[in-house]
């Protein structure tokens, strides 16, 4: 793995993508040169979410980083992605803080009831307009801060918020150790671990399926992004090994959504 320490930059994923637009200029082997590469950074100017949405990233409070995998076959389902890289996280979670992490599908990681993670895995189309690559980003949020008020009802950090007062979280965050750096390493390695063998990736979508705490809930869904007209109401059933969301809806009619989005009250 090569590993990248960046204090702040406009998104790891843009400055990824912009490598391996780069690299496939070059052809196959310079696209492969950058597999496993992983860009973090302390801060964003301008992180990014899933439908183009503004990423909180501030200094000092979370660790915001992009894997870069680039196999030698074609990427087939990209929706395994950001699945695996939900597992990685949660294990990751687990192991340093003794967090109980869970996923709210597809790609929001949860610690007692509040986001504090977000995936985005964004695709590099080689000449045959096919995924040759993936820039796979995370941002964690590991310490307490201030959230903007639009966004402060659902996202927390992995710390609680009672670790250090408000005036004083910079020195408890310096007595417990300052490890961003080494959980985006602990994630990214797992996330490589899982890609890199078949077995593991199916194994990672058991885990995932099985830290999904939506099954069994009624949600909304919104099949077109933004077309609240769209929505409509059905009971999570579980998740597929394609990382599809299984529903039922109020009229007995089962689905699999492998796109748009879902509300649930938490």
């Amino acid at each position: 793995m090569n590993f990248i320490h960046l204090k702040k930059i406009d998104s790891t994923n843009a400055e990824a993508l912009r490598l391996l637009g780069s690299a496939g200029q070059k052809g196959a082997a310079a696209l492969s040169g950058l597999d496993q590469t992983v860009l973090a950074a302390d801060e964003q100017s301008s992180g990014r979410g899933r439908l183009k949405r503004a990423f909180y990233s501030p200094a000092k409070t979370g660790v915001y980083f992009t894997a870069i995998y680039a196999p030698q076959k074609e990427i087939q389902e990209p929706a395994l992605l950001t699945a695996s890289a939900a597992v990685a996280v949660c294990r990751s979670l687990k192991e340093f803080f003794g967090a109980d992490a869970k996923i709210k599908w597809v790609n929001d990681v949860y610690v007692s009831g509040k986001k504090v993670c977000g995936i985005l895995a964004e695709g590099h189309l080689g000449p045959n307009g096919k995924i040759d690559a993936a820039a796979i980003g995370i941002g964690i949020n590991i310490y307490p801060n201030d959230f903007p008020a639009e966004i402060a009802g659902r996202a927390g950090s992995v710390l609680p918020d009672t670790f250090g007062a408000s005036n004083n979280r910079e020195e408890a965050k310096n007595q417990a150790g300052d490890i961003r750096l080494d959980l985006a390493r602990d994630v990214s390695q797992k996330l490589f671990d899982i890609l890199g063998d078949a077995s593991k990736i199916r194994a990672a979508l058991d885990e995932y399926a099985a830290l999904s705490f939506i099954v069994g809930k009624t949600i909304t869904v919104i099949p077109v992004i933004g077309d609240e007209n769209s929505a409509y109401s059905a009971t999570v059933l579980g998740i597929d090994k394609k990382a599809r969301l299984l529903v039922r809806l109020n009229d007995g009619s089962e689905r699999a959504l492998s796109s748009g989005e879902i509300s649930i009250r938490i």
